[in-house]
């Protein structure tokens, strides 16, 4: 173990990557000690320092072995999820054929309405001449 002052404003280090603080002592292994003083990063010291703690975390357990299920699962969702979207399209479909027949409905009935009127102005301008 080694003590060193670091010198850079910016070194992470130890098991979490802790930022370590520019012109505070800490106590390392030898050999990254030596590396920090050559990249100029710290310089030796003398004065009682903090240990540092490196450590190396295990690896995980292989996520492989549960794929298969989730991918399934996956494929199902994505079936009902496709399925959903047919049906919404279908329920869009239906709906615009509705409105299209109910504008066509009205359109003829304000055509008959308009006729009638029409009727009646012409029916009414007659009586009117005749009664003068």
């Amino acid at each position: 173990m080694a003590l060193v002052k670091i010198l850079s404003p910016n070194l992470f280090a130890g098991a979490g990557f802790q930022k370590l603080e520019a012109g505070k002592v800490y106590d390392v292994d030898k050999s990254i000690a030596e590396k920090w003083v050559a990249d100029g990063k710290a310089e030796a010291s003398k004065e009682k320092g903090e240990a540092l703690q490196f450590e190396v975390a295990t690896p995980s357990a292989p996520v492989s072995a549960d794929t298969s299920a989730l991918q399934t699962q996956l494929n199902d969702t994505l079936e009902q999820l496709k399925q959903a979207q047919s049906d919404a399209d279908t329920k869009d479909k239906e709906h615009a054929d509705a409105l299209e027949q109910l504008k066509q409905a009205h359109a003829e009935e304000l055509q008959t309405v308009t006729k009638r009127a029409e009727e009646a102005e012409a029916a009414l301008a007659e009586a009117t001449k005749k009664a003068k």
